[in-house]
């Protein structure tokens, strides 16, 4: 499991209204290619069906970077390099007991830790209610990332067709997970979805 937790970057108070985001797809934003081949990811995902054998792979958009520029600059306030990778992808390297060869390995070869590792982008949300609670969600048991953990609502959205995607439709294709959280927000504060 890849224990790193760190925070990527601090958006300003009151975040980022879409018009300020960007999403640059890349096929140089993409994971690279393991210096052994991928035989151990593949291992990894088959030890893992054999053991939970409901999960199922899925492509993932890959983080490559997060740049947010400084307020008043021209364009986009937040950019974010994305790249192509899958669920099993994501078990075979940062979940893998090989997670912190895997940063080594990608600092050594190309000069960045995250090389290596699928880095699937994910959405949360804290949401607070109107009368100051936290809503938090059990994880389902029959998932193998943190099951049965308290988390917040959120998800790892899914490119469903990449090729039709046009950049206008990009931040909806990024964010469906994003939109059940926002509605889980508006029934707690009492507003129409």
């Amino acid at each position: 499991m890849d224990p790193e937790v760190y925070l990527l970057l601090h958006c300003p108070p009151g975040g980022l209204p879409k018009e300020q985001v960007r999403a640059e797809l890349s096929p140089a934003h993409d994971r690279r290619p393991l210096p052994e081949g991928d035989k151990a990811i593949a291992a990894v995902w088959q030890s893992r069906l054999q053991a939970q054998p409901w999960l199922f792979d899925a492509p993932k958009f890959r983080l490559h970077s997060a740049i947010l520029v400084p307020t008043g600059s021209p364009g986009p306030q937040l950019l974010l390099r994305l790249g192509l990778t899958s669920y099993r992808d994501f078990l075979g390297t940062n979940w893998a007991s090989s997670a912190a060869w895997l940063r080594q390995q990608g600092a050594t070869d190309w000069g960045d830790k995250q090389a290596y590792l699928a880095d699937p982008l994910g959405v949360g949300a804290a949401l607070a209610t109107a009368d100051d609670f936290l809503v938090f969600l059990r994880r389902s048991r029959q998932v193998a990332e943190a099951p049965g953990l308290v988390d917040v609502p959120g998800g790892h959205p899914e490119p469903q067709s990449i090729p039709r995607l046009q950049e206008t439709e990009m931040w909806a294709e990024l964010c469906p997970s994003a939109k059940g959280a926002i509605f889980l927000y508006n029934q707690v504060q009492g507003s129409p979805p």
